[in-house]
């Protein structure tokens, strides 16, 4: 028996506007679309931002081309039935990260954008936002970011990727903002995706640059004190879009998965010593994967992977060894940007996936005995 053989009777009709529903052997997705399909959404992000405990949906919107952001606010079972503009200013967002910049005690909203300056958004504490600030010399070619204590201050710092040109971090600076970036200390091209984990073991977290154009991927080693040391990880040279660190094999160590967009995709199995075994191919070839996110799917106890592809989306499932069954979910989009999280308060994980010119949608996943919308 599969891994994944309680999905193994899944059948969905075309997508239609409103909601889907997919009945398996003994799990269920439900599909609920938001957002115009006209929208060239490059990401999704979930948060709390109106503070009523359930997670509401920050979308970037525009990629290369200036359109509008918003926040979807969750009804509180997934069902995202109201919107509202995020900024007065379309614009070519790519990604969309959130934290409490200014401690007052919400989520504000980092929106960073291609070849135009990040933009800082403070939350009133009910899921609306203005404008407080840009982040200095920050209009580069961004591609992804992230949100990460690089220098245990208890500051949050901003990771840029960046397509063409060095990578660059901007330390937080206590005051709801960012100070000047530096650049990490490498040529650094064609990077479309990130990562942090603590990868060596010694307490700080690392960062790992999924590269595009031809390039080797790279983990860069922090030391703590915000300096860097890159290794290339053997074998990466090609076209990697995004990826994921997690322990996907099962030791309580933490392994490297990138996807490409050309198909194979690869997972560095992390030995005991803190280096790195030679990656494995998983997935099909051809196959073109632009998203990733690695949660607990399916409820086993071990962590899966959700890929947004140009195509089908795909769950991997992980037989908890790192080696996996592949769920090709329905529909046809080109896929951005995927999230993982609860969003209808049942206690297991959903997907949201960001279509860029596709109408979005939450998946949410009832398992057996849960009763769907």
């Amino acid at each position: 028996m599969m891994r994944f053989s309680k999905w193994r009777a899944l059948a969905v009709p075309a997508a239609v506007a409103g909601a889907m529903s997919a009945k398996a052997q003994d799990a269920s997705l439900e599909t609920q679309v938001f957002d115009l399909a006209e929208h060239l959404t490059a990401d999704v992000t979930l948060v709390d931002v109106d503070g009523d405990g359930d997670l509401d949906v920050l979308t970037a919107n525009g990629r290369h081309w200036a359109e509008q952001d918003y926040v979807f606010v969750n009804a509180g079972d997934g069902r995202l039935l109201e919107a509202r503009r995020l900024g007065e200013t379309l614009s070519a967002s790519y990604t969309i990260r959130s934290t409490d910049l200014d401690r007052d005690g919400d989520a504000d909203a980092v929106v960073v954008r291609d070849s135009l300056p990040v933009q800082l958004f403070a939350n009133d504490g009910s899921g609306r936002f203005t404008l407080s600030g840009i982040v200095p010399d920050s209009a580069v070619q961004a591609r992804s970011a992230l949100l990460v204590d690089i220098d245990a201050d208890g500051l949050a710092d901003l990771v840029v990727a960046t397509r063409r040109g060095p990578d660059r971090i901007w330390f937080g600076d206590g005051m709801g903002g960012f100070a000047s970036g530096t650049q990490l200390p490498d040529a650094g091209f064609g990077t479309t995706g990130l990562a942090a984990g603590d990868i060596d073991g010694d307490g700080d977290p690392d960062l790992v640059l999924a590269r595009r154009d031809g390039a080797a991927s790279v983990i860069m080693r922090n030391d703590g004190a915000r300096q860097f040391t890159p290794l290339a990880l053997p074998g990466s040279e090609g076209d990697h879009r995004k990826v994921a660190i997690a322990d996907l094999t099962g030791d309580g160590r933490l392994d490297i998965v990138l996807v490409s967009t050309g198909g194979l995709h690869l997972l560095y199995p992390r030995q005991e010593n803190g280096e790195f075994r030679p990656p494995y191919n998983f997935g099909l070839d051809g196959e073109t994967i632009m998203a990733l996110a690695a949660a607990d799917i399916d409820s086993d106890g071990d962590i899966d992977l959700v890929a947004g592809a140009d195509g089908p989306n795909v769950i991997y499932s992980n037989d908890g060894t790192g080696r996996f069954d592949r769920l090709s979910l329905p529909g046809e989009d080109t896929t951005y940007g995927v999230a993982v999280g609860d969003m209808n308060d049942d206690g297991q994980l959903d997907m949201v996936f960001a279509n860029s010119g596709g109408v979005n949608e939450v998946v949410l996943v009832f398992m057996e005995g849960e009763a769907g919308g």
